[in-house]
């Protein structure tokens, strides 16, 4: 068994029984309420450029491609950074029929990357202006029976008059574009809770839910909430608010009554104390519900749920961070996370964001910073859930438009949709208010910042956050670095800038492509070892700090995509992911994962590899054998640089001789190297690894994580083909070309062929709309086929979209070419072989041109 499947079977283990739950514009449905709301992701058709008209009604669109959303445009492919991605205007339509209530209609839209301008029944009813925070459009007056059409033109050009206002190829991320996250079509009654985008009251919008103050397991809480009567008389209305635990248990209860006149929109609040709750905490990230039901007449005209983690946050200066009047007990170390994933962008869904926490939570981290902007609504739910701290930031890298008044407006506003999105999450530690390592913008725009956010959360527990000399000018709460000894800091990038030989070529032994192979890999993890333990050596004062960066993400202004992670954009481990995994502590029971002692022998067994090898393990001791023979038991390397590391790495040197396997020959069957962890004298966990042998077959394995596939049209998995010999361990060094096939309800994402890397192939796997069976089959010459079947779930939200215009779309024609290869063993077709020969070769000749192209626009100083 490879070591992939291994981690598959274990995720998907610790994930049994874990309830992965996604908020809808802030809330959560109840079943049966009057509130309706309905997955308006799929049946849309889209346009990668501009159409005059394309707004209107009539506008023929049958030559548009179907697409589902989340859409990113495009799917690119390892590398799409230096500015390989579209930019420029891209339309999207769709068709649906919806029933007109007496009440409220709403679109939802997550996020639209740029400008967004949405029209429905040919009437324009938003337009937004940047690509991270959500907004909201009424149309209820321009809906009619039958069959409706929207149509939103999204536009992702750069632009200086929003944030970020810097443009893509000069910026240290890309935009990439698209309606790339969640879209809600909503409807309620007369009287309802409002939407907090839609509302002009500070600190207003939707239901707002606070902690006060704790002492023991008692909680001080208040709760706000907006209610709007739309109707055309005055009504007394009751609103109901009841805090339940996790199983839906009524905890505690208050009501207040009020009349509200036709057009009236109203906040109230109210004060109460929870007795004897489960606080939420990092290490117990438990979760309550806030019920909110409307009544007119006592009858239940809204009603909806509001997750809420009851929990304290408190910067005590020198002391450090306290959590429910209770110090922390340990630093906060995590990583930076940018939100694109290969092939798909910025597209990712709602799954792909839990088992982006999942994985970081898994692998050591209890903090992630956003970087540099609002991350998906998805992101912060499973951050709730895992226990992970976080942030959120204004959209912004290095750029503040000081000629245009607009960008400043615009702003402030994001500050204060920014923390009115984000207010309930449980998990959110620092709100990064001002632009992004950028001394330069005005100190009165960064106070400005920090008061509205203040404003729009007025209450404990909010700390505004910038660099040491940014915070200080803008008056902010705490510093990401500096060398206060009173104010609590924190290091937001760590690992990497001191590594870079300069800022033109960015090379960086801690930069590094999968394929490089085992040595680069020890090279890197071995520098973050280092720098580790730097953090864990600071003062109570300094928090913590993020890695630089958790995740590969593509960059606008450089050719070459950040390669520092954790995880590369496939998600797929480096070994320094196993040096975080293994500070914990054997026995810290990971929120929604449990107990881990860990043992990680970061040592591929090949021709290639050194002959110490270096073991993460949090274990008191590791016991490693090697071909039958004790080589020996060790405590971690505690002394020098890795000083401070709770647990640091174990070396055994000179173990490994590739001379005395090829001394054995056919035997070399029985190099197998076992490590063992032990704590308290007792072997608590061990890891086999045997030496890979001839190329046999390709082992196929789902990355799911153990959520599975839902069938709402946009869901995806990714599936990994790993070559392996006929034990089935993993041929690092294998560089295959693998080709795959798919039966069922699914359709594949991705090169295709692809070539693996460090011995494997990762290509996504997108549900369709329709519950079923799906088969993925991997082939490659003289390899043993693999394949891997698996069913995708029915959504649980109701999907809105209009069937026959959905099939009727053009479908979107595949990246690559699908090859069904018949015998395992036999070669490709002459023709076939001559047709991927040109393609390769007209792609190479596409590359160079818009690479020339690219530099000849750069030397005129032209934008992209």
């Amino acid at each position: 068994m490879n070591r992939f499947t291994v981690l598959l079977i274990g995720a998907m283990l610790a994930a049994a029984g874990q309830a992965q739950q996604f908020s809808t514009a802030g809330f959560h449905a109840v079943e049966g309420s009057p509130r309706k709301v309905m997955n308006f992701n799929p049946g849309w058709r889209f346009l990668l450029g501009d159409a005059k008209g394309a707004e209107a009604v009539g506008f023929d669109d049958r030559q548009w491609e179907a697409a589902n959303l989340p859409h990113g445009l495009e799917v690119l492919g390892e590398n799409a950074s230096g500015g390989r991605n579209y930019q420029g205007v891209a339309w999207y339509r769709k068709q649906f029929s919806v029933e007109r209530l007496t009440g409220k209609t709403f679109l939802y839209f997550e996020a639209v990357m740029g400008v967004a301008k949405v029209w429905v029944n040919g009437q324009l009813v938003a337009e937004h202006f940047g690509g991270y925070l959500p907004f909201a459009a009424d149309v209820t007056g321009v809906l009619k029976d039958g069959v409706n059409v929207v149509a939103v033109m999204a536009d992702n050009s750069n632009s200086k008059l929003y944030p970020p206002g810097k443009e893509q190829y000069k910026l240290d991320f890309t935009y990439l574009g698209g309606i790339y996250r969640d879209t809600y079509l909503i409807q309620t009654s007369p009287t309802h809770v409002t939407l907090r985008e839609l509302s002009s009251t500070v600190a207003g919008g939707g239901v707002f839910v606070a902690t006060l103050d704790v002492n023991g397991n008692d909680a001080t809480m208040e709760v706000r909430t907006e209610v709007m009567n739309s109707g055309n008389k005055t009504y007394g209305i009751t609103v109901r608010n009841t805090l339940e635990d996790a199983d839906g248990k009524a905890v505690a209860s208050v009501e207040e009554k009020t009349t509200l006149k036709s057009g009236e929109i109203r906040q109230l609040a109210k004060q109460f104390t929870a007795k004897h709750v489960r606080l939420w905490h990092p290490d117990d990230p438990y979760l309550h519900f806030i019920r909110t039901d409307i009544l007119v007449s006592g009858i239940v005209v809204d009603s909806l749920r509001t997750r809420v983690g009851i929990r304290l946050f408190e910067m005590r200066g020198a002391d450090g961070l306290f959590v429910n009047k209770k110090w922390i007990g340990k630093k906060l170390i995590g990583a930076n996370r940018h939100q694109d994933y290969t092939y798909i962008g910025n597209a990712l869904p709602n799954s792909g964001q839990w088992r982006d926490v999942k994985l970081l939570r898994e692998g050591g981290c209890n903090v992630i910073r956003a970087a540099h902007y609002p991350q998906d609504p998805a992101f912060y739910d499973a951050c709730d859930e895992f226990g992970m701290l976080t942030t959120t930031a204004n959209p912004g890298w290095h750029f503040f438009n000081f000629k245009e008044k607009i960008f400043e407006q615009r702003l402030f506003e994001d500050t204060r949709q920014l923390v009115r999105r984000d207010r309930n999450v449980a998990a959110m530690l620092m709100w990064e208010t001002c632009i992004n390592e950028f001394p330069s913008q005005p100190d009165y725009a960064m106070n400005r910042m920090h008061t509205i956010a203040h404003e729009e959360y007025p209450f404990p527990g909010l700390y505004t956050v910038a660099d040491h000399d940014e915070a200080i000018k803008g008056g902010l709460d705490m510093f990401y670095h500096g060398g206060s000894k009173t104010v609590n800091s924190f290091n937001r990038e760590y690992g990497d800038g001191g590594e870079v030989d300069n800022w033109y070529s960015q090379n960086a032994r801690t930069r590094v492509k999968m394929e490089w192979g085992e040595g680069p890999l020890l090279r890197q993890s071995l520098i973050q070892a280092a720098t580790l333990a730097q953090r864990h050596r600071t003062d109570r004062v300094r928090l913590g700090g993020t890695l630089w960066c958790g995740i590969d993400h593509q960059r606008g202004y450089h050719p070459d995509p950040f390669r520092g992670g954790l995880l590369n954009g496939l998600r797929i481990p480096r070994y320094t992911y196993y040096l975080y995994q293994s500070q914990y502590d054997p026995d810290y029971a990971i929120p929604g994962i449990g107990e881990k002692p860990m043992v990680y022998m970061a040592h591929e067994l090949t021709q290639l590899s050194d002959k110490d090898v270096v073991v993460y393990s949090n274990c008191d001791e590791v016991r490693l054998t090697w071909m039958g023979e004790a080589v020996g038991t060790r405590k971690p390397s505690a002394e020098g640089q890795w000083s401070g590391l709770p647990h640091p790495p174990f070396v055994f040197e000179d173990v490994f001789d590739f001379t005395v396997i090829k001394s054995r020959g056919r035997k070399a069957i029985e190099a197998v190297m076992v490590a063992e962890g032990l704590v308290d004298g007792k072997v608590v966990v061990r890891e086999v690894k045997g030496y890979p042998q001839r190329s046999t077959k390709l082992a196929l394995s789902i990355a799911d994580e153990g959520m599975g596939l839902v069938a709402d049209g946009s869901d995806l998995v990714p599936v990994r083909a790993t070559v392996v010999d006929e034990n089935g361990y993993t041929k690092v060094l294998a560089s295959e070309e693998v080709y795959l096939e798919i039966e069922g309800a699914g359709e594949l994402v991705g090169d295709n062929p692809m070539k693996t890397s460090f011995g494997v192939a990762t290509i996504l796997v997108r549900a369709t709309t329709q519950p079923g069976g799906i088969k993925v089959t991997a082939h490659s010459n003289g390899l043993e086929s693999g394949s891997i079947g698996f069913d995708t779930k029915p959504a649980k939200k109701a999907l809105l979209f209009e069937e026959a215009y959905a099939v009727a779309s053009k479908k979107p024609a595949p990246k690559g070419a699908v090859v069904i290869v018949q015998s395992a063993a036999s070669e490709l077709p002459t023709d076939v072989k001559k047709l991927q020969d040109e393609l390769k070769k007209a792609q190479l000749d596409i590359v160079g041109k818009d690479q020339d192209i690219m530099e000849l626009r750069s030397r005129l100083g032209l934008s992209r």
